[in-house]
């Protein structure tokens, strides 16, 4: 019993220690590794961030501190919030202030996501944001601190550049690359996606080196959603640019044309019916234009072939091809009947324009019009005659792009001769050689109208 008094009595006599305590405790540590999932700090959507807001531009005006929890809801309060901070100047540099002062990382994190997400390089407070994250970079661990040591992530200017760079060598979309480098949660329609894909297109629409099959699979992937719509509406003239304008006043494969023109189509429509929504990309417009008419050119000549009870198309195909590689047809529209329309869908795609007739007209018979000059053509098919009216405005010519409604076949047709002065002008095919032939006669109409002379070696059929 005397020992344990001892004991006790030596007990009494120690000086008390306080117990050491860890600088993070376990508790923290583990939500900071939870909150900091893909090195992201995520905001809490149950959270009202708008309250949050008002909340802190009144505490924050006064000076009031806050906790770390708080400090990294603010970073979610800069620039998605009404009010955002960023638009109070003081609160915006005390804000970041604290975030690079605290030596915690969530806060930093935080704000790190809430940057690439609200991110415009016009935006108040993008800046000194860059600027702060910058010099945090390091200290954020993995992913951010590889991603800014490789791309310039936080830099407002450089960064989206560099990630569009590297979207383009790799083939993906921007938000692909930070993906891979570890930004698993990153929403391929937050800000900063929206700018690299901007940087992106841009850098193609220039790049003309590209192969065809390349640019397409690479505008798919920068700028169109799983369901194949536009990510960012407003940058529809950027793709339609990146498409085209590479390719200049140089004519694509017909495979090339008729696969890029089925995306342009499906996004924009066509221009001959809804030019309005072509009205933000004109040059690209201009471009989209010529390969159509081309496209309708080969619709018919392709289409009436196959279908045609006669077979004289080999002299068609080679006066009409001649007039275009002249330059000469500025607009071309097609006009099927129910079976030329079937085997025009098979041929180019369910999504290819055309008009129908709005009345009976012989099996498989159908009509392409043709703008030339101030005039327009109507070049029937089968046993019809070709038909020119000088002045397309006059209001008995036919007008292109009516797809919305029918074209009546007599519409269609001319009461002309073939007689160059007249106002109206039509020819039979026949026959197809000599001074006399259909194309010698159409080929003068043309000239009266364009001043343009088609030689005749240039549609000769040999053989």
């Amino acid at each position: 019993m005397s020992h344990l008094k001892g004991v006790i009595q030596q007990l009494k006599a120690r000086p008390l220690t306080s117990p050491k305590l860890r600088d993070v405790p376990a508790v923290a540590a583990a939500a900071e590794r939870i909150s900091g999932i893909d090195g992201q700090a995520f905001r809490r959507e149950a959270k009202d961030y708008n309250e949050l807001a008002r909340t802190f531009l009144n505490r924050l005006s006064v000076g009031s501190d806050v906790t770390m929890r708080e400090l990294r809801d603010a970073a979610w309060c800069l620039w998605m919030t009404t009010p955002a901070l960023s638009d109070h100047s003081e609160i915006l540099k005390g804000t970041l202030a604290r975030i690079e002062n605290c030596g915690r990382k969530p806060p930093g994190r935080a704000l790190a996501s809430s940057f690439l997400s609200a991110f415009a390089p016009g935006r108040n407070g993008m800046a000194e944001a860059s600027a702060a994250l910058g010099r945090l970079a390091s200290g954020l661990g993995r992913p951010w601190s590889d991603l800014h040591d490789e791309h310039d992530l936080f830099d407002w200017r450089t960064g989206p550049r560099n990630i569009s760079r590297r979207a383009l060598t790799d083939g993906v979309s921007p938000t692909v690359v930070l993906q891979k480098g570890g930004l698993g949660a990153l929403d391929s329609r937050s800000g900063y996606a929206r700018a690299c894909a901007m940087e992106a297109l841009s850098q193609l629409a220039a790049d003309a080196g590209l192969h065809a099959d390349t640019r397409l699979a690479i505008v798919k992937n920068l700028a169109l959603d799983r369901h194949g719509g536009l990510i960012f509406e407003e940058h529809a003239p950027l793709v339609a640019n990146a498409l085209v304008l590479p390719f200049g006043a140089a004519l694509p494969a017909k495979q090339v044309r008729d696969q890029y023109l089925s995306l342009l189509l499906e996004l924009f429509k066509d221009p001959r019916l809804e030019s309005g929504r072509w009205s933000r990309m004109r040059q690209a417009e201009e471009i989209v234009r010529k390969w159509l008419t081309e496209q309708s050119l080969r619709q018919f000549l392709d289409v009436v072939d196959k279908i045609a009870l006669e077979r004289m198309w080999v002299y068609r195909r080679a006066f009409w091809e001649a007039v275009y590689k002249l330059d000469l047809i500025s607009d071309a529209w097609v006009v099927f009947d129910p079976s030329g329309a079937r085997a025009a869908r098979h041929a180019f795609g369910k999504d290819i324009s055309f008009a129908t007739f709005d009345g009976s007209v012989q099996s498989g018979q159908a009509v392409l019009l043709l703008r030339i000059g101030r005039g327009v053509v109507a070049e029937w098919s089968h046993d019809g005659r070709c038909h020119i009216w000088n002045d397309a405005e006059d209001r008995i010519a036919p007008k292109l792009g009516q797809s919305r409604r029918l074209y009546s076949p007599s519409a269609l047709r001319s009461h002309g001769n073939d007689s160059i002065h007249h106002s109206t002008f039509a020819v039979t095919h026949w026959p197809h050689d000599g001074a006399n032939s259909w194309q010698s006669k159409v080929a003068n109409k043309i000239h009266q109208m364009t001043g343009i002379r088609i030689p005749s070696s240039s549609y000769k059929v040999r053989g």
